[in-house]
């Protein structure tokens, strides 16, 4: 019997992404099979707000009808649960008189940003001072976030090496919150000031505060192409692309950014995080703005090969996609947040934890 290829069509959605208005000419399949792909890249806010638009198929049967009611409740769904959450951080942090940042995707739903429409997150990322963070702690434990149980490796990696506490999960609603007191890790090779982004944020209708423009920019650039896994993190540059068509209507906004690039030591995630915005999405950038980021990127033969490896494996898992492409920049990843003798001691534990599961 010949097996249904039921995998997410990633190359319908990279299509649809580059051009959206080419929903309106995609068949009942296609767009069932677009919405699954949304789905499965948690971009469902994104194709609702792109059907809302008016990119939608002239005509669609009442399944079809049924399945975006569907979407349309998901969508409320993720974002109600984001602003629940964000509202119980809030109560817990204020009355302990301590500051907080929100990060990431509850950052973008916080400030009402296009990313963060229908946002599902895994986890609520925030940032607070490092000599607050045993407070920080204190505070959420009882608020019923705790750490779970980790071997003695793990609690070394989280609280010496890295930039995060270990995951503190709530004991009734299992949301999960990361306390940060840096965006990249100890560890890594850029270190990004915490003060610098702690005196630029920006306090947002709810009276929370989330990162300055520029700063939430470089903060996704960071997350994506220094400290994060590339492979299958299509939503990750919808939402630099996203963010960049918002911030880049103002005045300052992209002055603002190449400052704080060099101010923080983030030029090189900047550089990429441009680059391929714009070569997947086609996202406008000014001429010099062009210009004046060259000077940031790689040698020739480390940039013809980045293009290669990210290209074939950003968009998600697919025919086209390589194991190996997605090995190195997995390894990369890892070298860029780690010294040498620590990357391979760390990486043949992960090996052998992996063979024991």
């Amino acid at each position: 019997m010949r097996r249904l290829d039921i995998w997410p069509d990633y190359p319908l959605l990279v299509r649809v992404l580059r051009n959206p208005a080419e929903i309106r000419s995609l068949s009942t399949p296609e767009f069932s099979g677009l919405i699954d792909v949304a789905e499965h890249a948690r971009l469902l806010g994104w194709l609702l707000s792109e059907i809302d638009a008016g990119h939608v198929p002239p005509f669609a049967p009442d399944w079809l009808q049924d399945r975006l009611v569907t979407v349309r409740a998901l969508v409320r769904e993720h974002e109600r649960a984001v602003r629940w959450e964000i509202d119980r951080l809030q109560r817990a942090f204020s009355g302990a008189g301590l500051p907080w940042i929100l990060l990431k995707g509850a950052a973008y739903v916080a400030a009402s940003l296009p990313p963060g429409r229908g946002r599902r997150v895994a986890d609520i990322d925030v940032l607070v001072p490092f000599e607050q963070l045993a407070q920080t702690e204190e505070t959420l434990n009882q608020h019923g976030w705790h750490v779970g149980a980790l071997d003695p490796y793990d609690q070394r990696y989280y609280r010496e090496w890295m930039h995060e506490l270990p995951p503190m999960t709530h004991k009734d609603r299992r949301s999960v919150v990361d306390v940060h007191h840096a965006i990249l890790p100890r560890t890594s090779r850029l270190h990004p000031s915490a003060s610098r982004l702690a005196s630029k944020a920006v306090r947002v209708d709810g009276g929370v505060r989330v990162l300055c423009p520029a700063h939430m920019v470089l903060h996704a650039a960071a997350h994506l192409f220094h400290d994060g896994e590339i492979t299958g993190a299509i939503r990750d540059v919808v939402d630099l692309d996203a963010l960049l068509r918002r911030f880049g209507e103002g005045a300052d906004f992209w002055r603002e950014l190449a400052s704080e690039s060099r101010e923080l030591g983030l030029t090189r995630p900047a550089y990429y995080a441009v680059r391929y915005s714009r070569r997947l999405l086609d996202t406008p950038v000014p001429a010099d703005v062009l210009d004046g980021m060259a000077a940031w990127g790689p040698a020739p033969p480390v940039r013809l090969l980045m293009d290669a490896l990210v290209e074939r494996t950003l968009p998600g898992k697919s025919a086209a996609t390589s194991s190996s492409a997605a090995l190195a920049l997995y390894v990369r990843s890892h070298w860029l947040r780690m010294p040498p003798f620590m990357l391979v001691r760390h990486l043949l534990r992960q090996s052998m934890r992996g063979h024991r599961t």
